[in-house]
């Protein structure tokens, strides 16, 4: 299956900060390029909305990376003052979106019903949601860990078609581990990415016989506090496709050495 690293730089950087990021890393990943494989490697940066034009135009040419978005607003368009739809993202090269973190489920309380609307948005401008699910501690100390991610996962993807479940790309992100440095074990990372592999399975790979085993091919990454230390171990888990990366993605030598590891898993 297809790895696939995403930075998401959150409130990060400034235009310049942006810029001088990416002129570091193209010539870096351009060192390797020769380790790198289209159809093995999806490598992708989200960063803030106003810098998603300008960092298109310098990785325009480059057919290793991607663009992501944080965020998109849940109608196609409206009077919604300060909010991005996802054809405005579409438009600007867009590749993939972010859908649920916990940030935003925390901060903005947002619903699994309202994520479902999002994710149909982002499907219907033509570009790849990445859902993100996970417990809080108290929810894993409770012994309710499964039964949180089976929610958000059954209720934030109701419906979806086989198509649509092609394109879907999932991200398991403990709520404890999120900007804490505190790292989930490789039991725990093994546990729960193998649980949504099953929920993904029991869901999908009956739904039409044109498609294998439709829920194994759902991409399932990690976030969580991983790091150029950590990376190789979390990526060498069975059922961890990738990673999405959060204060590791600031610094691009940080994040060069995470792409190193995933490269060699």
């Amino acid at each position: 299956m297809k790895k696939y690293l995403i930075g998401n730089w959150k409130m990060n950087k400034t235009l310049q900060e942006a810029t001088e990021f990416i002129k570091y890393l193209l010539p870096q990943l351009e060192a390797i390029k020769k380790d790198i494989d289209n159809s093995s490697l999806n490598l992708m940066l989200a960063p803030s909305f106003v810098h998603l034009f300008p960092i298109n135009e310098l990785i325009y040419n480059d057919s290793f990376i991607q663009l992501a978005a944080q965020n998109c607003h849940h109608e196609t368009q409206g009077a919604f003052t300060g909010e991005v739809s996802a054809t405005m993202l579409a438009s600007v090269g867009v590749d993939c979106v972010i859908i649920g973190h916990s940030e935003r489920r925390i901060y903005q309380k947002e619903t699994n019903d309202l994520l479902l609307s999002k994710i149909k948005k982002v499907l219907a401008a033509g570009m790849r949601p990445l859902l993100c699910c996970g417990e809080s501690m108290e929810q894993r100390n409770a012994g309710e860990h499964k039964a949180a991610v089976h929610q958000q996962l059954k209720e934030s993807l109701i419906d979806l078609t086989p198509l649509e479940i092609q394109k879907l790309l999932i991200a398991y992100e403990p709520v404890w581990a999120i900007g804490t440095g505190q790292v989930a074990s490789l039991e725990v990372v093994v546990e729960m990415h193998d649980f949504i592999r099953n929920i993904l399975s029991d869901q999908y790979d009956i739904l039409s016989d044109q498609y294998d085993r439709l829920g194994e091919q759902v991409p399932i990454l990690y976030g969580g506090s991983c790091n150029p230390k950590n990376a190789g171990a979390i990526f060498g888990c069975p059922n961890v496709n990738g990673g999405l990366i959060g204060s590791a993605a600031l610094q691009a030598d940080h994040f060069m050495e995470i792409i190193t590891a995933l490269l060699k898993a």
